[in-house]
């Protein structure tokens, strides 16, 4: 009888530095001790590695006392993603494992950004908490400017916060901040623009690929600069979704953006909520973002077929309003190490293995 092994499925940058032991943010071992304490062995492939024709992968499997060797073992039943497949061709192939009774979770870890809204739209509870968010154009982008004042334009399927760029109102005309490097920490700029005009790069990007023009939430400040709230909602060993943890992000300064690989800085939530809401219970607003998260999860798995694992990104008020910023669905979980949350990081990494073994107990998708 073959082992029950669990595939996580990287993407070829990180699969392929697996020999040499850089893997960078991804942490094999904490999957290796999680896929342990549920009976599950892990297995480390890409999606060009699985043969539906042999039924078979090629991977790599921990071997004894460290490092990894090369197996070729039968394709695993359940499938954690952690690679982001936008081809149509590998999108395929995971629908037709998919098909064939695998329980690849997390099937498709990248959302459009205008998606995801309107999915969102569909539920009462989280409209009021959605911004106002419109297919970017021209026009489209003054009148809301017009009625807002404080613009956030981004691209539908950007992610880490490159190409987003900020637009907001400064009599007689308006301020752009945006950067052209990538990453943009170090590349920001802000330039003045005469009133009625949009800077020619504004044009250059909307024209390029699809962007959405938001209004820009007044998210509470910590030392002056604004922060949002990623928290991360798994799938684990009932089944059900819960939140594995939480961090603040605050942004670097001179820019808007909050992203850790845009140079922003994490922190434990209830520091920051002591230090820039003090007149706002902790333990409450800490229960109302776990609530709010979860609910969103719920709401987006009625849409997306076998979504596990989010990282959301839930921004607060100066007066303790909460608003869905935006969704990822390839969550980078080494924020809680800056936010020195190991427990909560290695809990990221458990969580999926536990839902492994959910599945495997229970030979069925949950249906809640």
């Amino acid at each position: 009888m073959h082992p029950e092994f669990v595939g996580i499925l990287l993407n070829n940058s990180t699969y392929r530095r697996i020999s040499s032991g850089r893997i960078g943010t991804e942490s094999l071992s904490n999957y290796e001790e999680a896929a342990a304490i549920y009976g599950l062995v892990p297995c480390f492939f890409t999606i060009r590695h699985i043969s539906l024709e042999t039924g078979e992968v090629t991977g790599f499997m921990p071997k004894r006392p460290y490092g990894y060797t090369r197996v070729r073992i039968p394709i695993p039943r359940a499938i954690h993603m952690r690679a982001i497949y936008s081809h149509r061709r590998e999108r395929s192939q995971i629908e037709d494992l998919i098909q064939r009774g695998f329980f690849v979770y997390n099937g498709r870890t990248r959302y459009g950004k205008d998606a995801i809204h309107r999915m969102l739209e569909q539920d009462p509870e989280v409209t009021p908490a959605l911004p106002h968010t419109v297919k970017a154009t021209a026009a489209s982008i003054r009148t809301m400017l017009h009625e807002y004042g404080d613009l956030v334009l981004k691209p539908c399927s950007g992610s880490v916060g490159v190409g987003i760029m900020r637009l907001r109102s400064s009599p007689p005309g308006s301020l752009l901040t945006y950067s052209r490097s990538s990453p943009s920490a170090k590349g920001w700029r802000t330039v003045k623009l005469a009133a009625g005009n949009l800077h020619p790069l504004i044009f250059q990007r909307i024209r390029r690929a699809p962007f959405l023009a938001q209004e820009r939430i007044p998210l509470a400040e910590y030392k002056g600069r604004p922060f949002d709230i990623r928290v991360t909602v798994q799938r684990g060993g009932s089944g059900a979704w819960e939140v594995a943890g939480m961090f603040a992000k605050t942004s670097p300064p001179r820019t808007f953006v909050s992203n850790i690989a845009q140079g922003g800085s994490a922190y434990q939530v209830p520091y920051i909520l002591q230090n820039s809401l003090p007149d706002l219970p902790v333990p409450l607003m800490m229960k109302r973002i776990t609530e709010f998260s979860l609910h969103i999860a719920r709401v987006l798995s009625l849409f997306i077929p076998y979504a596990a694992d989010f990282g959301l990104d839930i921004g607060i008020t100066a007066d303790g309003k909460l608003y869905f910023i935006e969704c990822n669905g390839c969550d980078q979980r080494y924020g809680f190490l800056e936010a020195g949350m190991e427990e909560a990081w290695r809990t990221a990494y458990r969580n999926p293995m536990a839902f492994a073994r959910y599945l495997y107990d229970h030979q069925a998708w949950p249906d809640y």
